[in-house]
């Protein structure tokens, strides 16, 4: 019993903590980019609770973007740099060997629309963890892919998480406490909803 109520204390801290919700929200939008990765875990349910509790902590909008932001960038840099190291090994790997069409769909994006599909693609759940590695494989220029990785992961952070954070925060003012509990479950049912749904849909 007492090792549940620190587990529960632990993690009430960590959501009133603006340095661990920063660290959470950096990390799991690195693991949501990442190659193969990102299709597994459906991590929009857990960045609209973390943006939800960051709202309720009164965490200054700035360095929620910049957290996101920079998980985004990293994790598919990540992404692109495994791409360069496997090339054509990409296929062998279990997951995308069991599931070829996820590949054939990053490559048919990204010979589709080139350059502009690391950009389109962050938004694209499906293809969002794919097309960076897709693009090394292709021998995209590594100095080419950062900047549109960096603009990319900038405007994903603003298009994403702000809001929810400023939608959170404005129903803080007006919502009591129960209420706000309420609507917090069903957004993080729902988004866990949609983003299993893409993730099968990618199957």
């Amino acid at each position: 019993m007492t090792e549940e109520y620190s587990v529960s204390e632990f993690l009430q801290q960590a959501m009133q903590s603006a340095p661990a919700l920063l660290v959470m929200v950096c990390l799991l939008a690195a693991v949501e980019s990442l190659v193969v990765i990102g299709l597994l875990v459906p991590g929009m349910a857990g960045l609209v609770a973390l943006t939800l509790a960051a709202a309720a902590a009164g965490l200054p909008p700035f360095w929620w973007w910049l957290a996101g932001a920079l998980g985004a960038i990293a994790g598919d840099g990540i992404s692109f740099h495994i791409g360069r190291f496997s090339r054509r090994g990409l296929h062998q790997w279990p997951v995308l060997k069991d599931h070829p069409q996820w590949l054939e769909r990053g490559y048919r994006f990204f010979h589709d629309y080139g350059v502009v599909s690391i950009a389109i693609g962050r938004f694209v759940g499906p293809l969002r963890p794919l097309i960076p590695a897709v693009a090394a494989v292709c021998d995209m220029p590594a100095a080419r892919f950062w900047w549109v990785n960096i603009l990319s992961g900038c405007a994903w952070a603003a298009a994403w998480l702000l809001p929810v954070y400023w939608l959170g925060k404005e129903a803080l003012q007006h919502i009591s406490g129960p209420r706000m509990l309420l609507i917090f479950a069903v957004v993080c049912v729902l988004a866990f909803v949609v983003s299993s749904l893409l993730a099968r849909r990618s199957k």
